[in-house]
């Protein structure tokens, strides 16, 4: 249900947006480096107003955009989490150049940072070529982190990239998600 209304609300931004503008690798790491540094706080600096709430799920508008993303917004749905799609399309040879041109902005931006990059498997039928990318960074040394409970609480932000399928839409979708731990 999440997944139809995200593509839904993807869909109208998409058909409204008819041009996108160039941005440079360092405001796309900018913007990511923003969202990660306001995930301890649970995005409280930049989560905008309330536009949702349900029984599964509830989202907010976000204050900030990462250069390149067509709809942005907040979600907090078993955890809470920063959702950018960069691309949208019903030809799926069309994801082969945005998902490269943004695999290697991330990679980029959070390799260096000590973030180590993980590839798994995608389940989406007749996607396997575009692997789910996870970048996670190891828990600092935290004498206090005794208990699962603490650890998890304190846990650094993660980032996930990959390329999704609705049956509903028909469409193919590039979309990163900036988890809060």
């Amino acid at each position: 249900m999440l997944t139809i209304r995200f593509l839904v609300f993807i869909s109208i931004l998409y058909t409204s947006c008819a041009t996108s503008y160039a941005q440079s690798s360092s405001d796309f790491c900018d913007a990511v480096n923003a969202i990660l540094k306001d995930a301890p706080n649970q995005f409280r600096n930049i989560k905008g107003r309330m536009t949702e709430q349900n029984m599964n799920a509830t989202m907010w508008a976000s204050g900030i955009k990462v250069p390149g993303a067509i709809g942005t917004r907040f979600v907090s749905s078993m955890g809470l989490f920063y959702e950018g799609a960069f691309y949208q399309t019903r030809e799926k040879g069309e994801l082969r150049g945005i998902y490269d041109k943004f695999k290697g902005l991330l990679s980029g931006c959070l390799l260096p940072q000590g973030y180590k990059m993980s590839q798994l498997d995608n389940f989406y039928p007749g996607l396997g070529e575009y692997k789910k990318l996870v970048f996670m960074q190891e828990p600092k040394d935290d004498p206090m982190a005794d208990t699962a409970a603490h650890a998890a609480h304190y846990a650094p932000a993660h980032v996930t990239m990959e390329a999704d399928y609705s049956k509903e839409t028909g469409k193919y979708t590039i979309v990163m998600f900036i988890f809060e731990h």
